[in-house]
C-alpha cells in the first residue's frame, strides 16, 4: 500500500452512499426544488451539439457576460468547478503549515478539511444552541497573529446573516490587521447584502460564490471568486488548465441571458420560506431566522428528527439528519419547496407532535 502524507492520512472523509437522489423531493441540501421552465430546456437542447462535447472549453465570452451581470470588472472574477475548487485554490494560494485560521461553526465542511490538508491550525467559534451567533466577539477575535478569517453571509447550515454593519466591520477589521477575509456568499440573491462592493477599497477581501444555489445549476459544480484583480491574477496561477467544463459554459451562458429563471425563483423561494417558518409557528415548532432557501427547526424540542428523517424518506421526501454538535442536536436542516410539496413536512410534523404528547 502506498502511504499517503502524513498530513492526508489524518483527513476523515465520509464516503456517501446514499440511495439515489434523482426525482424526490430534495430539503436535504439546499437545491433548486423547483424545475427550470420547459422553455429553457428546450433552448439548452437546442444549443446542444457535438461541438460542444468536441471542443476544449472557451470561457472567456462567458466570463465577459457574467461580469457585466454582477457588475463587476472581468479582472476580477475567477470561474471554478464549484465553492470545493474556489476554496481549495485560496488555501494552495495563501495558506502554509502552522498558519492559523478563524471560522465558525458549523460552517462548510471544506473548510476545515483543507486547513487540515494543508497543515493550518483551524480555531473555532460556535453558534450558541438558540442558534444564537456573537458576531462581535467574533470580529474582535481577529488579529495579526490569524493568516485568514472565514465567514459565510449567510450560514449555511442555520441560514442566518450577519448584520450589514458587522459584515462591513469584519471585512474592515481583517483589511486592518493584514488578514485574509474571506466570505462564502454562497446563498447570494437570496440574501442580497453581499460584501462584494468592498473588493475595490479591501485587498485583502475574497468573495466565494457558487452556481448551484440561487442559480439553480447543483449538478454542474460550477462557482466563481470575487476579488482584486491582482489575488485574482494569484488565484489563476493554482487553477486546473480549464475551470470549467463546456458543458457548464453552455448552460451558464443560457442563464445569463434568461435571468428571470433565477429572480423567479428566488422570488418564489422568500414566498416559500415564509410559509414554512408560519405554518411551524402555528405548531408551536422554533425555526432560525434564516434568509436563505432553508431554515433550521427545533424538531428535537418535541419528538425526534432522525425519526422525521426517516418517515419522510419512506414517502420520497429527504431530510437531513439533525445536527451532529451536540449542543445543536435539537435543531434539524429543511430547504424550501414549492408549498405543496412542504405539506408533507407540516403534515409529518403535525403527526410527530400528537403522538409525543
Amino acid at each position: 500500500m502506498i502511504k499517503p502524507k502524513p498530513l492526508i492520512a489524518e483527513v476523515i472523509r465520509i464516503h456517501e452512499k446514499e440511495p439515489s437522489r434523482y426525482y424526490k423531493v430534495r430539503l436535504d441540501r439546499s437545491e433548486r426544488t423547483r424545475p427550470f421552465s420547459d422553455e429553457f430546456i428546450s433552448r439548452i437542447r437546442a444549443r446542444l451539439d457535438s461541438e460542444w462535447l468536441n471542443t476544449y472549453p472557451e470561457p472567456e465570452p462567458v466570463y465577459e457576460k457574467c461580469a457585466a451581470f454582477l457588475g463587476q470588472p472581468r479582472g476580477r472574477i475567477l470561474f471554478n468547478s464549484g465553492s470545493d475548487q474556489s476554496i481549495k485554490s485560496i488555501f494552495e494560494t495563501y495558506i502554509e503549515a502552522d498558519d492559523t485560521i478563524l471560522m465558525h461553526r458549523p460552517g462548510y465542511a471544506m473548510f476545515p478539511v483543507y486547513a487540515k490538508m494543508f497543515g493550518a491550525e483551524a480555531i473555532y467559534q460556535d453558534f450558541d444552541s438558540d442558534l444564537d451567533f456573537d458576531y462581535e466577539g467574533y470580529i474582535n477575535r481577529i488579529d495579526s497573529n490569524l493568516r485568514m478569517a472565514v465567514l459565510e453571509n449567510p450560514n449555511g447550515f442555520i441560514g442566518v446573516a450577519p448584520p450589514e454593519e458587522l459584515l462591513r466591520e469584519f471585512v474592515r477589521k481583517c483589511e486592518a490587521t493584514g488578514v485574509i477575509c474571506v466570505v462564502d456568499e454562497a446563498y447570494f440573491f437570496f440574501h442580497d447584502i453581499t460584501a462584494a462592493d468592498m473588493i475595490q477599497t479591501h485587498e485583502n477581501l475574497i468573495v466565494v460564490r457558487t452556481f448551484s444555489k440561487a442559480m439553480g445549476l447543483a449538478g454542474l459544480r460550477a462557482g466563481y471568486l470575487l476579488s482584486q484583480e491582482e489575488n485574482i491574477n494569484s488565484l489563476y496561477k493554482v487553477k486546473p488548465m480549464h475551470e470549467l467544463n463546456g458543458i457548464a459554459l453552455l448552460l451558464i451562458d443560457e442563464l445569463l441571458d434568461h435571468t428571470e429563471e433565477i429572480f423567479s425563483f428566488t422570488k418564489e423561494t422568500r414566498y416559500c420560506l415564509q410559509y414554512l417558518k408560519d405554518k411551524f409557528a402555528e405548531l408551536g415548532i422554533e425555526t432560525s431566522k434564516s434568509v436563505a432557501n432553508f431554515l433550521a427547526a427545533r424538531f428535537g424540542a418535541h419528538f425526534s428528527g432522525e425519526q422525521m428523517s426517516l418517515k419522510l424518506r419512506d414517502k420520497g421526501v429527504l431530510l437531513r439528519r439533525p445536527f451532529r454538535e451536540e449542543h445543536l442536536r435539537q435543531w434539524t436542516r429543511i430547504g424550501t419547496a414549492p408549498v405543496e410539496k412542504l405539506d408533507a413536512v407540516l403534515e409529518m410534523s403535525k403527526e410527530l407532535l400528537l403522538a409525543s404528547h
